[in-house]
């Protein structure tokens, strides 16, 4: 592991050197002796955590200022003070802008080493929380099961979840990819790191590699402070690569060098950065046939299958239907206000019968919308797939209710291509067969929204 990066912020060189040597072996120690050198700096270095004098000479910012220009910057290190003259009214002030603590000089090197190392698990606990924002409205939860092979399966993923390997889990749309990158995650040693996650087919080719590696000020228009990328954040845990078969080829390259020396740089800088993340991937795409048509890089792809996880559709895997109906209705009834004790035994062996080419997604949206159709106790035919007893198309003649029918016929197909592609409008009319234009004017038409499909 890397070590963290220690920035001393001090007036006085030789009291910066004399900790520079006592810390040197515990961190990689940076140093300025003014406030504008030190913010000059932290455009280009992202540091652990801070050293920090309250009292510069006259001229210039002092530590109180400096300070405040550091808790203003977008994800701030945590600050240590250090106070040579121990101004109660000094400390308090810098307590209450936010700084994490402080210490008096000389400082006690058994003190100064412990409120390090609080400050540095301060800064994983932030960049968790940062993570979690991140990803708030992804996938969470535990992996249902009612299956003998997915039983199997997740033998194995709780397996490779105890080491450090690469895996790379593959799957159609909706098969809850994600769901095992997290419970690989919770299984690991890096179990108390973050676990980030970025969709790699939904970011726009001339901005993946920024998300991904950060960039510094100035790397490009409208860059205009150094931004940590998915690696720095996911530093300590996990980092889950979806549908990295849709990344683009410059990117590969890119990436194929941090998962074989474990160093990268942020875009717009030429300094190589160390990083310590686990890397999952995942991918709904067959990447052999990609790497025939020239489509992704082999070096990559061999990188990536060190240990391969494969999750067959939903309707190879008929064991997990009635578990997961079960459990979806169970999340989805404190939403709404409805009595429902279940399904009936029809739509119990409707469900099972059905080919689910959404896969696990699409059944949460077939329990979702009949608990808003239910109005009963149990969940009937009609509720769940609109025919059956509860389905009638009124007085209609048999133009209206052809013309009713193929609607909802519609309203469900592009609700499975939303699905599959996570609201992609491009990927969904390729899947359709259909140009965007025709795909897009037919949601107008039902009234669907992509973004509503959007993880």
């Amino acid at each position: 592991m890397p070590w963290p990066r220690l920035f001393l912020v001090d007036d006085d060189r030789d009291y910066c050197a004399d900790l520079e040597a006592v810390l040197g072996s515990r961190f990689q120690v940076f140093k300025a002796h003014s406030g504008d050198g030190a913010l000059e700096q932290m455009d280009q270095v992202v540091p652990d955590v801070i050293l920090l004098d309250v009292d510069f000479g006259e001229g210039g910012m002092s530590g109180l200022e400096i300070l405040e220009r550091v808790r203003a910057l977008e994800n701030p290190p945590p600050v240590i003070m250090l106070s040579g003259s121990q101004s109660l009214s000094t400390v308090v002030r810098a307590i209450k802008m936010g700084a994490f603590h402080y210490i008096a000089k000389p400082a006690d090197l058994p003190e100064l080493v412990n409120l390090l190392d609080q400050a540095l698990a301060s800064g994983l606990n932030r960049r968790q929380i940062q993570a979690q924002r991140d990803e708030l409205g992804r996938l969470t939860g535990n992996f249902v099961a009612g299956d003998d092979h997915t039983f199997r399966l997740l033998e194995k993923v709780d397996q490779v979840a105890e080491t450090e390997t690469t895996v790379l889990i593959t799957g159609e749309s909706g098969t809850g990819k994600e769901m095992i990158a997290r419970r690989i995650h919770a299984g690991s040693p890096r179990r108390e790191g973050p676990f980030v996650g970025i969709n790699c087919g939904a970011v726009p080719a001339d901005i993946i590699e920024s998300e991904i590696f950060g960039h510094v000020k100035g790397a490009f228009t409208g860059a205009d402070s150094l931004r940590m990328g998915k690696f720095e954040l996911a530093a300590g845990g996990t980092l889950f690569l979806d549908e990295i078969g849709e990344s683009p080829m410059a990117f590969q390259i890119k990436l194929l060098r941090v998962l074989g020396e474990n160093v990268f740089s942020r875009l717009g800088d030429n300094k190589d950065l160390c990083v310590e993340t686990r890397v999952l991937a995942a991918t709904s795409k067959d990447l052999e046939k990609a790497m025939a048509r020239g489509e992704f890089r082999p070096e990559l792809f061999y990188r990536l299958n060190i240990y391969r996880i494969h999750l067959v559709p939903l309707r190879e895997r008929r064991g997990d239907i009635k578990p997961l109906a079960r459990h979806f209705l169970a999340e989805t009834l404190p939403r709404f206000p409805r009595q429902i004790e279940g399904f009936s035994p029809a739509v119990e062996t409707r469900m099972t019968e059905e080919q689910w080419p959404g896969n696990v997604r699409e059944l949460r949206n077939f329990v979702e919308r009949a608990v808003i159709n239910c109005t009963g106790g149990l969940i009937g035919l009609g509720d769940m797939f609109g025919q059956g007893p509860g389905f009638t198309v009124g007085p209609a003649s048999f133009n209206e209710a052809k013309d009713l029918i193929t609607r909802e016929w519609e309203t469900r197909y592009m609700t499975e291509r939303l699905s599959e592609t996570g609201g992609n409008v491009t990927r969904a009319a390729e899947l359709s067969g259909m140009s965007r234009q025709s795909f897009q004017r037919k949601l107008r038409e039902l009234g669907l929204r992509s973004g509503d499909f959007q993880s």
